[in-house]
């Protein structure tokens, strides 16, 4: 009958056990000296070993013949706790047996001495769903505990385990085992079965098992089944429902570049060919965390969760990228997974998430409109806040002549219209002009520079206000941001391009900060006032 490969290849030594050298050295110095203790509490998350190294321990001390504190593995008690079949080492599931009247038994029977070894021992797996009862009838006895008997509770939620029971036993955390333990290991277990497995699966089915081993060897075990003993990651990919390598980096390409039509693209095509959409945005989530970890933590040395992509790949996400819309990415995808477990349509889910992963900035909630500042000042640090969309010239639009003009004209304006030269009247139009429409040429101006202007530096215009004294248009703003924006060379040249086509003559110049009136605020104005000193730009 073919068994499971975790059950297989399950540790039966303390020197077998992987990544958890802490706790296995520690238990195996106690064997040795004699120096165990009568109750151990085995914490950590699933998969790391906690119920794996108490059927080592309670081997050990029980152990005819121990080698540095190993069991043999040959001695009739070894092999009989292995087996199964020496009923004096309990394995309780407290799960399925956590009543009051089941520890009460327990209780009653441990006075008993053992029949074939030198120690009862009680396994306790998932301890911490014993009821208040049992927990009370389980602490009597571990209070005053016979010689022979030894408790060992294994848990994954020691905050559930209550302190009266935890203070008696000698604590020990398993913790989740490093990526690359898990890799090597996986490589030896293939080779030990005769199973070819690439180094880029072994990385791969590891970053997926989140540092439990038995959820790697489950996951490898599947493989060799699809693989017929050959391994790879597009393997891995088929059996855990992913899509292709390439396919979801170009996916986060089109998310960075805000190609929405791109994105819902790939989207389709991962939706149609089968492929799990869950864990898809999972991939993505990982791979925007770990653009964000080399963005803003690169000398941390943190572990990969991405492990299909390279330094440079992530590099080129992270660099399309600001560091708080990163932030921003990671959890819409999060929070965008976490909603789809329970949905009725799961692909209008993914969909509405990759719409708010192109398009967040445009959106009114804080959080994008800090991301969006972000971006602004990232273009101002590296003084390239222009847009990189290539310039087109609007169609020149004819100005709108003053209302006067419409007016009959007087018998003798033709005589100064011909005796003056015609720079010189078109000079007298514009100074006669009534200050009443500056509002109106300031529109205009905007409205043409508009399509040359950078993302997001247009809507700042348009609370700046505007005073016409001849052919002089003077704008101020009482935002010092606004203000700035408005100073800078390349916006000030795109502005008098454009009054050039829709308002020949007339002179721009940017004042200085005014006053704003007291209006009714939208809030940003406070927002934008709330972010402080920018980097390289002072705001008092």
């Amino acid at each position: 009958m073919y068994q499971a490969l975790y059950r297989k290849w399950r540790p039966q030594s303390f020197a077998d056990v992987v990544g958890q050298s802490a706790v296995t050295d520690t238990l195996a110095k106690q064997v040795e000296t004699s120096h165990t203790s009568h109750a151990y509490l085995f914490s950590g998350s699933r998969g790391t070993g906690k119920t794996t190294c108490a059927k080592i321990l309670s081997k050990a001390i029980n152990c005819e013949n121990p080698f540095h504190g190993n069991p043999c593995n040959q001695c009739p008690s070894c092999l009989g706790i292995t087996s199964g079949e020496i009923m004096d080492v309990v394995e309780i599931d407290a799960a399925s047996n956590n009543g009051v009247d089941y520890v009460r038994d327990l209780r009653d029977e441990a006075v008993y001495s053992p029949a074939n070894v030198k120690k009862r021992v009680y396994i306790i797996d998932e301890v911490h769903m014993f009821s208040n009862a049992a927990f009370n009838a389980l602490l009597k006895i571990m209070e005053e505990p016979p010689e022979h008997v030894v408790f060992i509770l294994a848990t994954t939620e020691l905050h559930k385990v209550p302190a009266t029971v935890a203070s008696r036993c000698q604590r020990f955390i398993f913790k989740r085992i490093p990526f690359s333990a898990i890799a090597e290991r996986l490589k030896f277990i293939s080779r030990s079965e005769g199973c070819e497995l690439s180094d880029a699966a072994a990385n791969y089915i590891a970053s997926l098992s989140d540092g439990a081993m038995r959820d790697a060897l489950s996951l490898l075990d599947q493989c060799v089944s699809v693989g017929n003993g050959n391994v790879s990651d597009e393997i891995v990919e088929t059996v855990v429902g992913l899509a292709g390598r390439r396919q979801t980096f170009e996916m986060a390409l089109a998310i960075a570049d805000r190609d929405l039509g791109k994105t819902l693209t790939f989207l389709n095509d991962i939706y149609t060919g089968g492929k799990n959409i869950t864990s898809v945005l999972g991939e993505l989530s990982e791979i925007f965390r770990d653009a964000l970890i080399l963005k803003t933590a690169e000398g941390a040395n943190l572990p990969r969760l991405s492990a299909r992509y390279t330094d440079g790949e992530l590099s080129d996400i992270a660099s399309k990228f600001d560091s708080m819309r990163l932030c921003n990415a990671v959890d819409t995808l999060q929070n965008a997974t976490s909603a789809i477990a329970s949905s009725s349509n799961k692909r209008i889910d993914a969909e509405l998430c990759c719409v708010r992963l192109c398009e967040g900035a445009e959106a009114s909630d804080v959080t994008s409109l800090v991301s969006r500042i972000s971006e602004l000042e990232e273009k101002l640090k590296n003084g390239s806040f222009v847009t990189s969309a290539p310039v087109s010239s609007p169609a020149p639009v004819k100005a709108a002549q003053p209302a006067y003009e419409s007016a009959p004209i007087p018998p003798k304006a033709p005589e100064t219209r011909e005796t003056a030269p015609q720079p010189q009247t078109a000079s007298k139009t514009q100074n006669s002009a009534p200050t009443g429409d500056a509002g109106q040429i300031w529109s205009r101006i905007l409205g043409a520079a508009k399509s040359k202007l950078s993302p997001g530096v247009a809507p700042l215009f348009g609370s700046v206000s505007a005073t016409l004294e001849g052919n002089k248009l003077s704008l101020s703003s009482g935002n010092p941001f606004v203000l700035q924006m408005l100073t800078r060379s390349e916006n000030l040249e795109i502005l008098r391009g454009a009054a050039n086509e829709v308002a020949p003559g007339i002179i721009i110049s940017a004042g200085k900060t005014v006053e704003a009136p007291k209006a009714e605020s939208s809030g940003i104005d406070e927002l934008i006032q709330d972010i402080g000193d920018f980097e390289g730009l002072t705001i008092k």
